[in-house]
């Protein structure tokens, strides 16, 4: 995609020379976003992790603003964050940039939409903050802080009684009182029988301001109708006999007190806040407060997608970490994304919501890969609004895929925009723009939404540059390379071999490649309709990429073979029962040694009989890997002789490996050395999980398990832990 030199040049400045230490970054995307607003996307490959960073300007010029959006377009909901954006622009101007948010419950629960902790939204209070979690605070005199809060809220009746206010627009508690305002949405949603006052108020609820409410009602319906210009006080329990006698005029108060403890504002002046947690920086240094914030060691420590934001002296920077995705991006811990803040000039930061809902938006598109595959619904977003006057549009955008490695005959997402001196991408009419393609290519077509490239002979990689011209006016042209690639030179199917049981269905990956003129191999986008299926013998049928076994009586054997652009993968499939044997019980240690490597990494085993998951005991396998180079292993050497047969391991595991591979070694008759991974990233703890590793096809037996183990196979900090190993059983076939 063009973008400016000079632009690109203090792009580069802003956030590359804060980080000029780390030279393993790479620039993947550069844009300035809106006056003064520039985004950047990173990558390295060792760990693989990709960062998407927004710089924002402080203070904000007056064209720009912040805001933050409820996940529901009526109330609270949840909705992906482009969906939350879309509507956010419709009623208040164009949204520039977007991340998701605070926590929330993902439980099915007609209060999924509330935000965990504190939400404001143009002066109105519209969520309690969380004991002790952090919040992105937008003051009146243009300040951005992060600050906890202390809370006291109550409510004053008529006859004197003081009582306090449990919760506001969220799930009511046992014994208590809940406010409902109108930004919840039409009704409270409570249960048939919950007793409830409806009165008019002075509304917006605004921190530390007196609300006056006038009674209009009391109910016992329960879901009661929240009046658009007043308020639903719900009681339950106790809270019950507080309003009972509530009669109608009479005047009630509401005041909810927030007390910064981190910053000295005035409540009253916080224009919107946001929620998250916990802080990663305080006054310069990495201050990873979890255990003050009521979060967990283990998701401290572990990669995830990750969401922050920090402040620097004279901006605000967003950072989006992707992650879970191996070979793309792993994400990082707490600790990195601290320590690559502070690297970026930060002074004070804070994380959000993460996982599968950290997104991040940018001029309408989602510019991150989410972790679940597609965009997470989530329960409110910080914008970046772009209100300056329109413009005459200076230049051609097209949003597609830039840099990437696309398979001929493959449809490409691909749209022209027009972007103003503003910066905003407004919509360009197709048929009012030209597209040119170098080398000339037959057979093109564009439809507006889609570049349709048609299939290609030969074997060569062929780099297509489009390029997009308006046919009147003055808007500058656009480009964009793509590398298009007439055959794959190889198709990865997993899982391979493929074991199933009757009946049983499993998703198939497939992964294809390209090959680049200097040999490297990289991943090519492809049409998975495009993908043909043939299957050989009574095993079953693909269906997209899912394979739906048959039931035979006995043991079937076949293959799988897909195929695109003429090249093709074939799998071998076995559908029975598998006979499972089992070949350790770790009842004791005989047999096993435990090995360390390197010298500087402490690995010890022992039986313990308290917490077993079959047999009599289970090996506690402690290990250190906080020293050593960049790869380090901590083993259970067994060299077992594995069954004839055997096509799949299987492995009882309890603890948290912190992260670390869990693998086994395995040889073959022929001597080659062969890894099968258990699971990629061990981030779980308090409970078993039951572990399958499928060994590839092709090995000559007999086969001997050397080793299991835990592995760092790349230079990243990991400290000391522990897992139990039990039930180490072996899945035998015949194929």
């Amino acid at each position: 995609m063009r973008v400016c030199i000079k632009r690109w040049l203090v792009v580069w400045f802003w956030l590359a020379a804060s980080l000029a230490a780390a030279q393993e970054w790479q620039i993947v995307d550069s844009q300035t976003i809106a006056p003064g607003v520039f985004y950047q996307a990173l990558w390295r490959s060792n760990p693989p992790t990709w960062v998407g960073v927004v710089r924002l300007p402080l203070p904000l010029p007056s064209g720009l603003t912040l805001t933050p959006a409820l996940g529901g377009e009526k109330g609270f909901d949840r909705q992906p964050l482009s969906r939350i954006a879309a509507t956010v622009q419709q009623r208040k101007g164009y949204v520039a940039a977007a991340i998701n948010g605070d926590y929330f419950s993902m439980l099915p629960s007609p209060y999924t939409g509330d935000p965990l902790g504190l939400h404001i939204q143009e002066g109105e209070l519209v969520s309690f903050p969380w004991a002790n979690r952090s919040a992105l605070v937008g003051l009146r005199d243009g300040r951005i802080v992060i600050a906890r809060f202390r809370a006291d809220a109550q409510v004053f009746f008529p006859d004197g009684t003081v009582a306090p206010l449990d919760g506001l627009n969220q799930p009511p508690s046992p014994n208590g009182l809940c406010l409902f305002t109108p930004t919840f949405g039409a009704n409270t949603k409570t249960p048939s029988g919950t007793v409830e006052v409806v009165a008019t108020a002075n509304l917006p609820l605004r921190p530390n301001i007196p609300l006056l409410l006038t009674v209009r009602q009391v109910s016992e319906t329960g879901n009661a109708p929240i009046p658009p210009d007043g308020v639903v006080l719900v009681a339950t329990g106790k809270g019950s006999e507080w309003v009972r006698n509530c009669q109608p005029n009479e005047q009630l108060q509401v005041l909810v007190n927030l007390v910064p403890l981190d910053a000295p504002f005035d409540p009253r002046d916080i224009v919107w806040a946001i929620a998250g947690g916990p802080r990663l920086l305080r006054d310069g240094q990495v201050s990873v407060e979890w255990q003050w914030e009521g979060m967990s060691a283990t998701f401290a420590q572990t990669k995830h997608p990750r969401t922050a934001v920090g402040l620097k002296e004279d901006a605000l920077l967003w950072v989006v970490v992707d992650g879970r995705q191996p070979g793309y991006s792993e994400g990082m811990s707490l600790y990195e994304l601290a320590e690559f803040l502070k690297r970026a000039g930060c002074k004070e930061a804070l994380n959000l919501d993460g996982g599968g809902s950290s997104t991040l938006l940018v001029r309408g598109v989602v510019v991150n890969r989410p972790s679940d595959g597609s965009e997470r619904s989530i329960a409110n977003a910080l914008l970046l609004l772009n209100l300056f006057p329109l413009q005459p549009l200076l230049r051609l955008w097209v949003m597609a895929p830039t840099n990437e490695h696309w398979l001929a005959g493959t449809p490409i997402p691909f749209r022209v925009m027009g972007e103003d001196a503003a910066y905003r991408l407004l919509p360009v009419n197709p048929e009012e723009v030209t597209l040119t393609l170098a080398p000339q290519i037959k057979g093109w077509r564009f439809d507006g939404q889609t570049l349709w490239l048609p299939p290609l002979s030969g074997e060569e990689v062929i780099p297509v540059t489009v390029t997009v011209a308006a046919k009147k006016g003055d808007a500058a042209p656009a480009s964009v390379t793509f590398c298009l690639h007439p055959k794959p030179s190889s198709i990865v199917v997993r899982p391979n071999p493929l074991a199933v049981a009757p009946g049983a269905s499993v998703s198939l990956q497939v992964q294809v490649l390209g090959r680049e003129r200097d040999g490297r191999t990289v991943p090519l986008r492809f049409d998975p309709s495009s993908l043909r299926w043939q299957v050989k013998g009574e095993v079953g049928e693909v269906r997209d990429t899912l394979f739906i076994a048959s039931r035979p009586n006995g043991v079937v054997r076949g293959t799988l073979t897909v195929t695109i652009n003429e090249v093709s993968a074939t799998v071998p499939v076995c559908v029975g029962l598998l006979q499972w044997q089992t070949l350790h019980e770790f009842d004791d240690l005989t047999g096993v040694q435990i090995v360390g490597y390197p010298e500087t990494t402490k690995a010890e085993g022992r039986i313990v009989f308290d917490n077993k998951r079959s047999g009599a005991g289970a090996l506690l396998f402690r290990y250190d890997f906080s020293q050593g180079g960049k790869t380090r292993t901590a083993s259970v050497v067994l060299n077992r002789p594995l069954p004839t047969g055997t096509c799949r391991l299987a492995l009882s595991v309890f603890g948290d490996g912190s992260g670390c591979w869990l693998r086994a070694r395995i040889r073959d008759a022929m001597g080659k050395l062969i890894f099968v991974d258990f699971v990629s990233s061990i981030n779980w703890h308090n409970e078993w999980r039951d572990l399958e590793a499928a060994l590839p096809s092709g090995l000559t037996e007999p086969l001997t398990l050397e080793a299991i183990y835990l592995a760092v196979i790349r230079d990243e900090q990991r400290g000391a832990g522990a897992v139990l190993l039990d039930n180490l059983r072996v899945g035998i076939s015949g194929m």
